[in-house]
């Protein structure tokens, strides 16, 4: 039986960031500390150019896999396996130009894996934040900001769309106590809603949510008039299965219990399979898996380890907070 692809995103942004330089601090009165808004529009790509003018993309490529090499249980990269799909300037801080950097680590076979990074114009230093002590806030919010919009636009698929004015991205486990009550919560909000997108992040720590997850992909592809019953039943009424431990035995009990549960109350999904298990079987490197791998790998890529995660208008909320999101919801 073929194994789901679910919780095998690699792990290679975090061992190139774990060696990340620390959080700078700036003060106001440092001459040197520019704001983002000031900076200027995005370099051309794909053209190395000197620092200072411009941003050295084959240069970041070059330092970005060698530094992988380093580390322990790296994949094999190429410089050409490191995408660089947008590159701006961000703030110039002590003299030096930074950027940000939006791109994808792109080998020939396996997941790509989407990253937004803060890098020296040189292509050698990543810098994890740059902080005015004195006001109390990041330099390059900003641009982190605006680049998000653009994440946020392809994460997910649309689940609902509304009258209201809000733009709202939940990213979510189904499985997760806080994502089932944070969904009731959003759902009696809707009025509120220009559009809800619905972005899939099952934790390994949740043996069956990627079979959900998969499922509610399916039904957004093959019957979007559904798609939020599928959503409906996943965070309100799927029962959660109960292993032991997370043994392949334990976790195929898993993915087929959630499965017959889905075709239970969707007869649609026959089309997959006459049961639990063929379902299970369809779904295994299908394009619902890959549809939520790459939800998953976008996550990641947004600095997003755990659910849920809200946004708002490209407001980012981590974990429930209904007084923040009572707020944001107005």
């Amino acid at each position: 039986m073929r194994r789901m692809s679910f919780g095998s995103i690699p792990v290679v942004l975090a061992l190139v960031l774990c060696v990340a330089a620390p959080v700078l601090a700036a003060s106001k009165t440092d001459k040197g500390a520019d704001k983002a808004k000031d900076a200027p529009k995005a370099e051309k790509l794909g053209q190395a150019s000197p620092a200072g003018q411009g941003f050295d993309v084959e240069a970041f490529r070059r330092n970005f896999v060698a530094g992988l090499v380093r580390r322990p249980n790296a994949p094999v990269l190429r410089a050409a396996d490191v995408r660089v799909d947008a590159a701006e300037k961000a703030a110039r801080f002590a003299g030096a130009e930074i950027y940000i950097v939006r791109g994808a680590l792109a080998p020939a076979s396996g997941q790509a894996q989407p990253f937004t990074m803060f890098v020296s114009a040189d292509g050698r230093f990543y810098v994890s934040d740059i902080v005015d002590l004195e006001e109390g806030r990041s330099i390059l919010k900003d641009a982190r900001d605006k680049m998000r919009v653009a994440d946020l636009k392809d994460l997910g698929h649309t689940l609902l769309k509304g009258t209201g004015t809000r733009s709202v991205v939940y990213v979510s486990d189904p499985f997760c106590p806080y994502c089932r009550t944070a969904f009731a919560y959003l759902m009696g909000r809707t009025a509120s809603f220009g559009e809800f997108r619905l972005a899939h992040f099952p934790l390994t720590s949740h043996p069956g949510a990627d079979i959900a997850c998969a499922l509610m992909a399916w039904a957004a592809e093959k019957a979007p008039e559904k798609v939020l019953d599928f959503a409906r039943f996943a965070y309100t009424d799927l029962p959660v299965p109960k292993v032991a431990d997370k043994s392949p035995e334990n976790l195929q009990k898993a993915w087929v219990e959630v499965a017959a549960a889905f075709l239970a109350r969707f007869p649609e999904l026959k089309a997959l399979g006459a049961d639990g298990e063929a379902i299970v079987a369809a779904l295994a490197g299908s394009a619902w898996d890959a549809a939520v791998q790459n939800d998953m790998a976008k996550a990641a890529g947004m600095d997003i380890s755990g659910t849920p995660v809200i946004f708002v208008n490209g407001v980012r909320v981590d974990g429930f907070d209904q007084n923040r999101l009572g707020q944001l919801l107005k």
